[in-house]
């Protein structure tokens, strides 16, 4: 799941080596390189056509097209290019008592891995079961010699009510869900800590698969950039 990415000004990283994305998606797909990437370039457009004959069941499509690892594909190339990827891990390296986190939504899971490399010893994963997304996911962990704990539903306001997390990413989810706003106040009840980006969420021709509006609040106020805490009365 993705969202147009719009440049924001962030603190200075000294950023790694990046890592490319397309050639581990044309090693997955045992296609041309070049393909891979000019594919990605158009799976936005592909989408939103696709997306007329599922708007009734928005889940089935995500389990039926493998557009979205094309998709998010470049999305995570453009974060990495941006360096958001830098700032995210600098931000879990930052809390040194952090070690149990979730990823809801979390696609090609590209934020597992890197939580996985800024020292989390224990992620959970959860995406659309029986999906091209989950099944590519599990293959880069394995890739990246990672185990993280696969959930096997998706999340709604009364699943893993006993599970609490020092943090949860949350990017480019909400927005596909139909009632969202029981699932941000479950989420509040279960972290104090949230990366999201719901300012920059698109509800246009080009992504009519960003069926709900949501807000953040009264739960979390915003900390930087994508990353918010949860408010005290919340």
């Amino acid at each position: 799941m993705f969202a147009v990415f719009i440049i924001i000004p962030i603190p200075e990283i000294q950023g790694e080596k990046m890592r490319n994305l397309y050639t581990e998606l044309a090693e997955y797909t045992g296609r041309d390189q070049k393909l891979v990437e000019a594919r990605s370039i158009h799976a936005n457009v592909e989408l939103a056509w696709q997306f007329e004959k599922h708007k009734d069941n928005p889940i089935e499509h995500y389990r039926k097209t493998d557009l979205y690892l094309f998709a998010s594909t470049r999305y995570q190339m453009d974060l990495q290019f941006h360096g958001v990827h830098d700032w995210y891990q600098k931000v879990i390296r930052d809390h040194k008592d952090w070690w149990h986190g979730m990823d809801f939504g979390g696609g090609i899971g590209e934020q597992t891995i890197l939580a996985a490399e800024a020292g989390i010893t224990d992620m959970s994963f959860l995406e659309v079961t029986e999906s091209p997304s989950l099944k590519y996911a599990k293959w880069r962990f394995e890739k990246h010699g990672i185990t993280p704990l696969i959930l096997n539903q998706w999340w709604s306001e009364n699943d893993i009510a006993d599970v609490d997390y020092d943090f949860i990413v949350a990017m480019d989810v909400f927005e596909h869900i139909e009632n969202p706003q029981p699932i941000i106040e479950n989420v509040a009840k279960h972290t104090k800590y949230l990366f999201c980006n719901p300012t920059e969420i698109k509800y246009s021709w080009l992504y009519p698969q960003h069926i709900s509006h949501f807000t953040l609040e009264p739960y979390f106020k915003q900390v930087e950039l994508y990353f918010y805490e949860r408010r005290q009365n919340a």
